[in-house]
């Protein structure tokens, strides 16, 4: 399909528009094209053209991944070979656009209507009057039966009030029924299908490989959250858990479900399975939005190298809330798009259904609301909005409206408990806790930057959910991501397209809970707080590689041809397949299991005693600093909710109660070892050997007196 050489006519340019045509970079190619409010879609190139080989597309390729790789982590390692490499590839890559050899997918066109304001008031102010009740029975702090229901009804009536019935002929079960009987189902194997499967298995192959391994043992944080959901299975039913100050809720409900249902113990394993889950979700809305602002391939191409990137990986397998940021930042971004371009009603209402959900995820998606409205307004300073900038208003009035509702049980908690629910975010945004170390914009500043180079540069230094000091991309995805930008900004300028901008300001936007920590700025950046941006930057890095093996199809014929996109593909594929092995499962195993304390090994030694000859009630875990948490002791033992921890001055007092007892010490803890002998001179001191250099401990067990039964 080609696009037609005479331009449609602009009555009323935007103020945006205005704004940029003023940036002149480059001598433009037509007038007339500047004009236009979408880039024409890339027309099939002249035979001629077909034969010439990308060798521009080729060289920016290499160049950048030459670059990256200059940035991996060495002894030596210094920015600036990186730096001109990289130099090198956006020259390239200017040329190939100029010259038409680089051409991005074309966004899909927006719609000619505009969007529905139509209204059912009855509906309406049912589910505004449900709502209201509802919010002021949640002033109980938790989700009770009759709460839960008025919030839910509340919901379904405001949908009901703005829903847009779907044209076209409704699902006929029956007829699809008669057709099964009658010629049976078939199953059409194509290409896409193979293609669709492999990239399956690969992903699923990197999110369940040695789940039950890597990570290797818990911490504290995941000791938190296993009590919380003990205390749902409980009974508990709270709308924000205060615990380590304070927590939101999907996450815990979540988990406590899986494991009620299918009957579960309360473990590392299950509730790193549920947090796999919610990143297999969100790789399914990486790929919706990558086939809306490119096509399939590009959803494709950004599912997959999400699937495998040791980013994500990393905050998937540690089984925090992390995930539920990106889980959401997907689907909001996705419906907000679909909803604007397209005019439809029913995704705005989604858009707001999964921005309210989002807030009782994961606390750095407060942001997200900040930049919906942003993405509003980047909509109605294009050309698109003209003659819609009213919609457009309604529509963002409408996500907000719908997200509170989600929101409110928490923002009756919020009401009720301002300190408790705001604290986390405002002790690192403020000098609550601690002064500010410089003028708050320069901090900023500061941090800015050093979050926007952490794709190719320096992701951190929390061992926990990364390996630190090394770029948050392996070598592939930086290049990739790097050529992405270039190319989305390249062409904003050029095209002004609002969907451009959109992706390219949600990237800085999603890592602005980290960037914000202006108190703690050592903690800057994050994987943790940055998460979100998986999404659109994996969609930019699924924008290059799709773009990248289109121009070599489209420019090489024959076998060669054939050959060359294989073999880039593979190259591309495998290479960041063996860069993201090598960081989950060997780098960050390693440095996961020699950063983290040993209390599998505790737990299996105290579940044997219990199992043998005491009880759970008579294992301790003898206090001595920086040491292992007694809560993971007591949960890897198979006892959730307890905690083994005993204070030293508190041992003498355990000769009173009968029975075996079994006490672990820290190795270098020479004072209550021998606080341990004399309250127990018939006890017996044991060196437990670890399977980790460093992380020995030992066993003092006091057996059961004379005549008491073990």
């Amino acid at each position: 399909m080609t696009t037609p050489e005479n331009p449609v006519p602009v009555k009323e340019p935007s103020i945006w528009d205005h704004f940029v045509s003023r940036l002149k970079f480059w001598s433009r190619e037509k007038q007339a094209v500047e004009n236009t409010e979408l880039e024409p879609p890339a027309p099939e190139p002249e035979q001629d053209e077909k034969k010439s080989f990308p060798w521009l597309t080729i060289m920016a390729l290499a160049m950048a991944l030459i670059a990256q790789l200059t940035l991996e982590p060495s002894p030596s390692r210094t920015p600036w070979p990186g730096i001109v490499l990289y130099a090198g590839a956006l020259g390239c890559l200017v040329v190939a656009l100029i010259r038409k050899e680089w051409r991005l997918p074309a966004p899909k066109p927006d719609a000619e209507e505009t969007l529905s304001m139509a209204v059912r008031r009855e509906y309406f102010l049912i589910g505004a009057f449900l709502a209201v009740f509802a919010f002021v029975l949640f002033g109980s702090g938790e989700f009770g039966f009759l709460n839960t229901s008025l919030w839910i009804l509340s919901l379904v009536f405001i949908f009901l009030a703005f829903r847009q019935k779907k044209s076209g002929k409704p699902f006929d079960f029956k007829a699809l029924w008669a057709q099964f009987k009658k010629d049976g189902w078939q199953i059409k194997i194509t290409r896409w299908t193979l293609i669709v499967l492999a990239v399956l298995a690969v992903i699923l192959f990197f999110n369940f490989y040695r789940l039950d391994s890597v990570p290797p043992e818990m911490v504290s944080d995941q000791a938190e959250k296993l009590l919380d959901i003990n205390d749902i299975l409980h009974g508990t039913r709270s709308v924000y858990f205060p615990r380590n100050t304070g927590r939101e809720v999907i996450h815990f409900y979540l988990t406590a479900a899986y494991m009620a249902i299918f009957n579960l113990d309360v473990s590392f394993l299950n509730l790193k399975a549920v947090a796999v889950f919610a990143n297999l979700v969100t790789l399914l809305f990486i790929y919706l939005l990558g086939k809306e602002v490119g096509n399939k391939w590009v959803g494709m191409g950004a599912a997959l190298f999400a699937g495998i990137a040791y980013w994500p990986l990393l905050f998937t397998r540690l089984a925090l809330r992390i995930p539920y940021y990106p889980l959401f930042v997907a689907p909001v971004m996705y419906f907000m798009i679909r909803g604007l371009r397209r005019q439809n009603i029913n995704d705005i209402l989604l858009t707001g259904l999964f921005l309210g959900l989002g807030l009782h995820g994961y606390t750095p998606f407060r942001i997200v609301p900040i930049f919906v409205v942003i993405g509003i307004l980047i909509y109605i300073l294009h050309k698109p909005a003209r003659n819609k900038r009213l919609q457009a208003l309604f529509a963002l009035m409408l996500i907000a409206f719908v997200s509170l509702v989600v929101f409110l049980p928490l923002l009756r908690y919020w009401l009720g408990n301002p300190q408790l629910f705001a604290y986390r975010a405002f002790s690192r945004l403020t000098g609550m806790e601690v002064g500010l170390q410089d003028s708050p914009v320069v901090i900023f500043l500061r941090n800015f930057w050093r979050a926007s180079i952490m794709f190719f540069w320096d992701n951190g230094v929390i061992w926990a959910h990364s390996v630190p000091n090394r770029p948050a991309l392996e070598v592939v995805s930086g290049a990739l991501y790097f050529i992405g930008i270039a190319a989305l900004l390249i062409r904003y300028i050029r095209r002004r397209n609002w969907m451009d901008l959109f992706l390219l300001v949600s990237i800085p936007m999603m890592m602005m809970p980290s960037i914000l920590s202006l108190a703690y700025p050592n903690e800057n950046p994050c994987l943790n707080r940055t998460a979100g941006a998986v999404v659109p930057v994996f969609v930019v890095i699924g924008l290059a590689f799709e773009t990248v093996i289109r121009s070599i199809r489209t420019r090489i014929n024959g076998k060669i041809g054939k050959t060359i996109l294989a073999l880039v593909m593979l190259l591309l594929v495998i290479w960041s397949g063996v860069n993201n092995y090598d960081l989950v499962f060997n780098q960050y195993y390693s440095i996961y299991r020699t950063s983290s304390w040993n209390t599998s090994e505790l737990g299996e030694v105290a579940e044997l005693f219990i199992d043998t000859m005491g009880t759970p009630e008579t294992t301790y875990v003898v206090g001595y600093p920086h040491w292992v948490d007694s809560r993971l002791v007591a949960i890897n033992a198979g006892y959730a909710g307890m905690d083994f921890a005993i204070l030293p001055e508190n041992i003498p007092a355990t000769a009173e109660i009968p029975g075996a007892k079994l006490f672990f010490v820290n190795i270098n803890d020479a004072e209550n070892i021998a606080l341990l002998s004399e309250t127990y001179p018939q006890g017996i001191l044991t060196p437990y050997d670890s399977a980790i250099e460093n992380k020995d401990f030992m066993t003092f067990i006091v057996p059961p007196t004379q005549g008491e039964i073990p």
